[in-house]
């Protein structure tokens, strides 16, 4: 071999992947679903004290948003299991009705996923790290996906919790006024009421 071939070689290489390509046109898929708003309920409407406490008895919960269209993210906590957290996500946003099942599962399936029967429209579950179970549903009766991510000993106990907050969710729940019922209009003082 001659001397300074090699490095003539990966020179050769690296010149050749820095050239310059002929721009290529990508396609336009299109413009994007607006993104709407969330203007549903919090965690307290959506998953009642009495069903988290069917569901985690003895945890208490806390609600935060990652952005103003995502729904809300509410996470529970226990002192009597301090090393235990779950989080409960829903993203209700407008989805195609007609998409299939096994689209909605791909991508949690090829991350190593595994299918759960007979939970929502379609549901799986996956460990990415040891300690921590992710189950995602997407919801039979609303246009809402759920995910719980339950940190900790007994995350078994994840696709109840799944479960119990699917049967929770209804479409009059997600009204802007969180399925409450709308107070009567206020009467001027002095009008009765009367014409």
């Amino acid at each position: 071999m001659r001397p300074g071939w090699g490095v003539g070689l990966v020179m050769a290489l690296t010149l050749g992947a820095c050239r310059e390509r002929a721009p290529s046109s990508p396609e336009d898929a299109g413009p994007r679903a607006p993104a709407v708003a969330w203007t549903g309920p919090g965690c307290d409407t959506l998953l009642p004290a009495d069903l988290v406490e069917l569901a985690l008895p003895g945890f208490t919960g806390k609600e935060a948003r990652a952005c103003p269209t995502c729904g809300p993210l509410c996470t529970y906590r226990s002192a009597s299991e301090p090393g235990v957290t779950v989080s409960l996500t829903y993203d209700c946003q407008p989805r195609d009705s007609h998409t299939e099942v096994r689209e909605l599962l791909e991508p949690t399936l090829r991350a190593g996923g595994v299918e759960v029967p007979a939970l929502g429209r379609a549901a799986a579950r996956r460990s990415p790290v040891p300690g921590m179970l992710q189950v995602v549903a997407w919801d039979d009766d609303t246009p809402c996906v759920l995910a719980v991510t339950w940190l900790g000993t007994g995350s078994e106990r994840a696709v109840e919790v799944l479960r119990t907050a699917l049967r929770a969710t209804t479409s009059v729940l997600l009204q802007p006024d969180g399925g409450m019922a709308a107070p009567p209009p206020e009467v001027p003082a002095g009008d009765g009421g009367l014409p």
